[in-house]
């Protein structure tokens, strides 16, 4: 095999490990209880952040009844949100 070839298959072989990893299980609104700018509580009530921008987004726009722009933590918004 010549260096080009070698190359090239290589990029493909990482290329392709890399999609791989994208295509986890990925995130479910339908697992949402109540959702804030920094993550989510889940239907069993525990807390995860935001893996990506774009499904706080996508979840914001979908589900504004069940979204809070302020962090979880808050305490100026605390008794407004009880979980």
């Amino acid at each position: 095999m010549s260096f080009k070839t070698t190359a090239i298959l290589t990029l493909l072989c990482s290329a392709l490990a890399v999609s791989s990893a994208h295509a986890a299980p990925g995130f479910d609104p339908g697992n949402v209880a109540r959702a804030y700018a920094d993550g989510y509580y889940d239907n069993d009530r525990h807390w995860h952040r935001w893996r990506h921008h774009g499904d706080r987004d996508q979840f914001r726009s979908a589900h504004a009844d069940m979204y809070h722009e302020w962090r979880h933590n808050d305490r100026h918004h605390h008794d407004e949100d009880e979980h």
